[in-house]
């Protein structure tokens, strides 16, 4: 039970946490000069640029999701439903939209930490561990930070956990990431419901779940299906009078005993829940620009390793915490002793999103760790916890200070310089959306975040065929590339405009104005469009 003064501490604490993880981009918006505008995000650009391009999709009264950055012609499918009305609602201005994506941000991260506080009171019966955990689950990192003084930032070809998996902390999450936020809200609120025995509501949370990231929902199917196994076999070792040879120590005679879960709360579940990841799954199976994109979608799991240095501050206590918890509250222990044996099947399992399957799972281990911490180490806290604080908090402390590091350098592609903004301006009021642009990599990222075109080449899992497509882009902006090798690529992506830019120069000499099939129509400093003329003369 969740008291009124709880309920106040924890929305101050999580409105405090959203307020610092704004301050760095307070810091880059008021460092905009000269006509340099900061794009919105500091972490994970290129994503963050993708994240606006489906806004504006919406905006322009898409309901059907398209990528942004392949020329291919697509069938519009239901996905990414919350950046498309986020999108409605902003309009199609870009700076609406950024305004409306960190206020997104802001309300779906202050919604997580308080449903994490809820989460924690299931499992943490005392306030101050109730409190502890949520300093931990918000701000709290791992041991990967180490690594970077002693110079082993890539050591086992990895960049550390911390730093770059939103699944594995939440801090990420708020600090970037709206829409992951608010499907962590539900896929903890499906957990507490099928604790609860509530499987309809649980059922309904993760349906929730699937409209936002469908890949989550197949996390919970494992976890709840650990459970369930775990506690017919909990049961059946009860039953044999083996318990006490299975468990650290028999459950005390005054919890209510354990009974195995039912398999129709399962099947319920998985039957609410379904239908959006079957559908998903069938149309990245039929669908050759979807699955080709999904094979490009590649995030394998690190090296265990890095999953070790990550969480060694949560799992040393963490053990201890495990012991504990089966001595008072066996129920809920075999729940998250389930879910500690799924993660490393759902960490190398033959999928190419693995890195994502460790969803959430920074919430448990935190719980396992303030177990041991108020419980076995009790005699040991007044050292161990300042240290735990100080080791977990550190990688926290050096994302806040290298956003606000990087917000002052006014440097791309975090800032947009004036002539580039100019370009991008003309092309948003003289392009058709569906048209195709072709660029560098760098500025095709950009492209669709800020006009309604397509981008040939902008996004490496998102631009389909990209390993093919960049070396003909490069051969492009070459002088000793013929023009028919040039009009067979304007032909074959269906390009109507090519920018030209610091970026694209730097790839080639070609000179466009030799070229009749391409009529110079914007010109801005270093920046110039050019369109492309469907039917050239003959004489080329």
């Amino acid at each position: 039970m969740v008291t009124r003064r709880e309920w106040l501490w924890a929305s101050l604490f999580a409105a405090g946490v959203m307020a610092l993880t704004t301050l760095p981009y307070l810091v880059a918006s008021a460092s905009e000069a000269d006509g340099w505008r900061f794009g919105g995000f500091l972490l994970a650009v290129e994503d963050g640029n993708s994240y606006i391009a489906k806004m504006s999709e919406g905006a322009r009264g898409a309901w059907l999701f398209t990528l942004a950055y392949s020329s291919e012609p697509q069938r519009g499918v239901f996905m990414f439903g919350l950046h498309l009305l986020l999108g409605r609602l902003a309009g199609t201005n870009h700076e609406a939209q950024v305004v409306v994506y960190h206020l997104a941000r802001l309300l779906f991260g202050f919604l997580l930490l308080l449903v994490s506080y809820l989460f924690l009171a299931e499992f943490l019966p005392r306030v101050r561990q109730r409190r502890l955990g949520l300093v931990i689950v918000a701000l709290g990192g791992g041991l990967g930070w180490l690594l970077i003084p002693l110079g082993g930032s890539n050591l086992l070809d990895s960049f550390p956990l911390e730093f770059f998996s939103p699944e594995a902390y939440t801090f990420l999450t708020l600090y970037a990431l709206p829409h992951l936020a608010l499907a962590r809200c539900f896929f903890f609120l499906g957990l507490l419901f099928y604790l609860r025995d509530k499987p309809l509501l649980a059922g309904l949370a993760f349906f929730v779940v699937s409209l936002l990231q469908p890949l989550y929902v197949l996390v919970a199917w494992v976890v709840l299906g650990m459970d369930c196994l775990l506690s017919w076999i909990v049961t059946w070792l009860h039953a044999s009078r083996l318990t006490h040879h299975a468990l650290p120590s028999t459950p005390r005679s005054d919890l209510p005993p354990l009974t195995p879960r039912s398999p129709f709360t399962f099947l319920i579940i998985i039957l609410l829940s379904s239908p959006i990841v079957l559908y998903t799954i069938y149309v990245f199976s039929i669908d050759p620009v979807l699955k080709q994109w999904n094979a490009q979608n590649v995030l394998p799991s690190p090296h265990p390793l890095h999953y070790l240095l990550g969480y060694a501050t949560l799992l040393v206590p963490g053990v201890f915490g495990l012991w504990a918890l089966w001595r008072r509250r066996p129920v809920l222990a075999h729940f998250i002793t389930g879910w500690a044996l799924a993660v490393p099947a759902l960490l190398y399992a033959p999928l190419t999103t693995q890195r994502r399957l460790i969803e959430g799972f920074q919430l448990p281990l935190v719980i396992l760790a303030i177990w041991g911490l108020t419980v076995v180490l009790r005699r040991f806290r007044w050292w161990t916890l300042p240290a735990l604080l100080s080791l977990t908090l550190t990688t926290t402390l050096l994302i806040l200070a290298g956003g606000v590091n990087y917000a002052r350098l006014r440097a791309e592609p975090i800032f947009h310089p004036p002539d580039q903004l100019a370009a991008f301006e003309w092309l948003a009021q003289n392009a058709e959306p569906g048209q195709v642009a072709l660029s560098s990599f760098e500025t095709g990222n950009a492209v669709p975040a800020y006009t309604p075109l397509i981008a040939y080449i902008g996004h490496g899992p998102e631009t389909v065929f990209l390993a093919q497509k960049k070396p003909r882009v490069v051969a492009f902006y070459q002088s000793a590339t013929n023009n028919a090798d040039r009009l067979r690529l304007l032909t074959d992506g269906r390009i109507a405009f090519v920018i030209f830019g610091p970026h694209e120069r730097a790839l080639g000499d070609f000179d466009p104005e030799s070229a009749a099939y391409l009529s110079r129509q914007f010109s801005s400093g270093d920046y110039s469009v050019y369109k492309v003329i469907t039917s050239p003369p003959s004489e080329m």
